[in-house]
């Protein structure tokens, strides 16, 4: 006797939050287009000379970074896994390789980070585990350990949407009495931290 397989609807918080990813996604993403055009013209002038002594660097990791914001959201849909696996594989394809050269790209630039070693150290930090994480979840699905690779990819996701939260607070380091350099320093971390540590959150959320 064959056992029917439970399909368990979305939640409807874990449906908003996933919305609100979506959204956030593709505003943040679409609006980082404006630097492929417009170059160190488009950066803030703090931000400005990293940006001229890496031009190749900067662009890499911007193309690449909002190719994998666009897409990614879209591979927590259980519905577009059930119903479309080769969709689900070759965006999964396309998001992989961005966030490789994206993650490549950050190792180059985040060493000319405005903020110091701290700065630095925090861009420098999330590089390496958006590599890693990336490269886990790739590891997982070859040897067909799907939970563990969903897994990976929740993290993975995670320090993507960094391009989001870091934007987010971005604007709170040119107000207030704190140099920019200062504010900038502790963004480079509080713009992954605390998304890393809500990938593991909302481990079991259904969307």
């Amino acid at each position: 006797m064959t056992i029917p397989t439970i399909v368990r609807p979305p939640t409807v918080p874990a449906r908003a939050g996933w919305l609100l990813v979506v959204l956030l996604s593709s505003l943040i993403g679409m609006a980082s287009m404006r630097y492929l055009a417009g170059g160190a013209l488009m950066a803030p002038p703090p931000l400005k000379p990293n940006f001229l002594a890496h031009p190749l660097g900067f662009y890499v990791h911007i193309g690449a970074g909002t190719t994998a914001l666009l897409i990614g959201p879209w591979q927590f849909l259980a519905s577009l896994r059930r119903r479309a696996p080769g969709v689900h594989r070759v965006m999964g394809t396309i998001y992989v390789l961005a966030c490789l050269a994206g993650g490549v790209a950050a190792l180059l630039i985040a060493p000319g980070s405005n903020g110091g070693w701290v700065a630095a150290s925090g861009f420098m930090t999330l590089a390496v585990l958006w590599l890693l994480t990336t490269g886990m979840a790739i590891s997982a699905i070859l040897d067909r350990r799907v939970a563990d690779h969903r897994r990976w990819m929740r993290r993975s996701f995670a320090l993507t949407l960094a391009g989001v939260t870091l934007r987010l607070y971005l604007p709170l380091a040119f107000v207030g009495a704190v140099p920019f350099a200062t504010a900038y320093a502790a963004i480079a971390w509080i713009c992954w931290v605390p998304n890393l540590w809500l990938a593991d959150r909302v481990a079991n959320a259904r969307i």
